[in-house]
């Protein structure tokens, strides 16, 4: 078990080696050092990392009080699943009602990398990894598809 600063230690650790994992890859295929995360131009859509429960995730969510909203949204990109999934290489998990750890509901769309701990750092590289190429791919479709998904 770790101390809160230990902990605190280790997720900072953790996130400065995935901004030097990052960096070099993508200025080698020319694109922005920073991911778009929440600055998606689409209100209560944003893409997402997450290390979750010994798991990392790499997705999409829709975060928004209104069930209406979060619907209209969670519809619109699953009109264009078969384009994700092809962009992506690979099946999605669909959820329209996803629980995360803070409790907080939202609709999330992603892919998951099981038994990976941010507490283990034998298992950083392959986090890294996943998330380089998943969220790389997945800010490539949302380019693509930026106008479409605003409505």
């Amino acid at each position: 078990m770790y101390s809160k600063e230990e902990a605190k230690q280790l997720r900072e650790d953790f996130w400065e080696g995935f901004r030097r994992y990052t960096l070099p890859r993508k200025r080698s295929k020319k694109l922005s050092p920073k991911w778009i995360m929440d600055k998606t131009g689409i209100n209560a859509l944003s893409l997402r990392f997450s290390l979750e429960n010994n798991n990392a995730m790499v997705g999409i969510d829709i975060e928004s009080r209104s069930m209406d909203k979060r619907l209209e949204l969670y519809e619109r990109i699953e009109a264009v699943k078969k384009l994700l999934h092809e962009s992506m290489g690979k099946e999605l998990i669909w959820e329209l009602d996803y629980e995360r750890e803070n409790e907080k509901s939202v609709s999330r769309v992603y892919t998951i990398l099981h038994d990976v701990s941010i507490y283990e750092r034998e298992s950083w590289g392959d986090i890294y990894k996943f998330f380089f190429k998943n969220m790389l791919n997945l800010e490539v479709f949302f380019e693509e598809y930026r106008d479409y998904l605003k409505g």
